[in-house]
């Protein structure tokens, strides 16, 4: 069965691992994007913005569809909360909270559509919690 694995070995194609390059760190060990996403949520918790737990929700759904460069889709809910937990951000919502609403979202970011409700004031407000972040985003760049 050595001998199998060891000629098996011999045979495979070399793979060439791309390293993506790293970006430098601050002071909290937060590379750029990572600091303006703790800012923009800052931000929108200080603003009210961020009214209800679930409304992280809108920002994870957001990025996960290629809103902001230089972040991908989260795995899992609990993968979003650990990157908050990471980011050092308060007040991070329950993965149940998450799961259920991320459930209530169909389509891509701006023509969301959501099975839990019809108010166009809410659909605003729900897709505005991302637009401000998104801003909020644009405004934390480093000089």
């Amino acid at each position: 069965m050595v001998a199998l694995v060891e000629n098996l070995a011999d045979h495979m194609p070399e793979v060439e691992i791309v390293k993506r390059e790293e970006q430098p760190l601050d002071d909290d060990g937060l590379s750029d994007i990572d600091h303006r996403v703790a800012l923009a949520l800052n931000v929108l918790q200080r603003n009210g913005a961020l009214r209800n737990p679930f409304d992280y929700t809108w920002i994870m759904v957001a990025i996960g569809d290629g809103m902001i460069d230089g972040l991908g889709a989260f795995r899992s809910p609990q993968s979003f909360m650990n990157y908050l937990y990471g980011l050092g951000i308060k007040n991070v919502p329950s993965r149940s909270t998450l799961s259920a609403w991320y459930g209530r979202v169909l389509g891509k970011y701006p023509d969301w559509e959501f099975t839990d409700t019809t108010d166009p004031t809410e659909i605003l407000r729900r897709k505005n919690v991302f637009r401000q972040f998104q801003s909020a985003m644009r405004q934390g760049r480093r000089v």
